[in-house]
């Protein structure tokens, strides 16, 4: 998915924090794409694992070589509840399809203090676009966390970005207190408006 490099960056500079970026993008070739990347700090899955096995001695899993499967089905467990926590409208209707995990080797993995989960819409069939599309993509989840934000939009081959929910870039964005500086900062927010992504795409 064109999106999904640039949204999958982690967040070094704020490493206690759950981050969520959604992207959307357009092109004459791959049509519509929509994904959202979720991390959550590896200390808080890990608890979270602890605490949906707790009925169970885990070292004795290890031991008996029940570890990988208890794992993977913690990760499919979360990708399942991410997964309900996404909406996706075009010109107002769900499109039919679902959301699912990205494949890729790193998907649901540990990495650079965060456990990351890429999701992308799957439409049953592409959908039939006219001149003009408005999407709109809603990310309900993690509702309890205070989860810092990041939203994209890209089109090309013919298309262009017409209406956009995306704000210029602050010089001060709303951040967690102790964020620390990097490159693209200014795409970032605390703001509870970037969970509801909407874009309109128009092509010539």
């Amino acid at each position: 998915m064109a999106v999904l490099p640039a949204a999958v960056s982690a967040h070094l500079f704020w490493p206690t924090f759950h981050s969520a970026k959604s992207a959307v993008s357009i092109d004459a070739e791959k049509g519509l794409q929509a994904a959202v990347v979720i991390e959550v700090p590896t200390f808080e899955l890990l608890a979270r694992f602890k605490e949906h096995y707790a009925s169970l001695d885990l070292l004795k899993e290890i031991e008996a070589g029940r570890f990988d499967e208890l794992e993977a089905k913690f990760r499919d467990l979360q990708f399942e509840t991410f997964a309900k926590g996404l909406s996706l409208e075009l010109d107002g209707k769900p499109p039919a399809g679902k959301w699912r995990p990205v494949e890729t080797p790193i998907n649901g993995k540990g990495t650079e203090g965060f456990f990351v989960y890429m999701l992308e819409f799957a439409f049953t069939t592409p959908p039939q676009l006219g001149k003009r599309v408005a999407v709109r993509l809603e990310n309900k989840s993690l509702p309890d966390a205070q989860v810092v934000m990041a939203n994209v939009a890209e089109a090309s081959g013919g298309w262009r970005v017409a209406e956009s929910s995306i704000p210029p870039p602050e010089k001060q964005p709303d951040l967690p207190e102790g964020a620390q500086y990097a490159d693209d900062i200014a795409l970032w927010s605390i703001d509870p408006v970037k969970r509801d992504l909407r874009v309109t795409f128009e092509r010539d």
